[in-house]
């Protein structure tokens, strides 16, 4: 298990991780460079769901038996983010959002049920993710 230091040491930085969604959430509510705030916004959300795609990868090869499935699982999220951003050429920034909005609970989902023994990281993830899906939820809002 973890100790406390470092426990807490993810905590601060996965709150500071909102800090991105939080300003260019701010920009598109405030109308200043909202159409880049927009943006930036869905660049930032798909990098992070392919990060927490990235924790599996690394919890899949500290495991001692044969983690094959999970490598793959963890792949996921990144292929996700990654055709969301090409695929930006054709859908619009609204369609990114509620795709990277349901991902992002498809994938709490996920860890809810394979991170039992981690019962702080999946406090802390529902945490962050409910916040993240908060934020999507406004700027669909106001996409409308």
């Amino acid at each position: 298990m973890m100790q406390e230091r470092a426990i807490s040491s993810a905590q601060r930085l996965g709150y500071a991780g909102l800090i991105p969604f939080l300003v260019f959430t701010m920009g598109g509510l405030l109308d200043v460079y909202a159409d880049h705030s927009l943006r930036l916004f869905v660049i930032y959300s798909a990098l992070i769901l392919s990060f927490l795609g990235g924790v599996h990868w690394g919890l899949a090869m500290a495991r001692d038996d044969s983690p094959t499935r999970e490598l793959r699982w963890s792949m996921l999220p990144t292929i996700v983010g990654l055709a969301l951003l090409f695929a930006g050429v054709w859908i619009t920034p609204l369609t990114m959002l509620i795709v990277l909005a349901f991902a992002h609970l498809f994938w709490l989902n996920f860890e809810k049920r394979h991170v039992r023994k981690h019962l702080w990281y999946i406090e802390l993830r529902s945490r962050l993710t409910f916040t993240v899906v908060a934020l999507h939820v406004i700027l669909i809002i106001i996409s409308l």
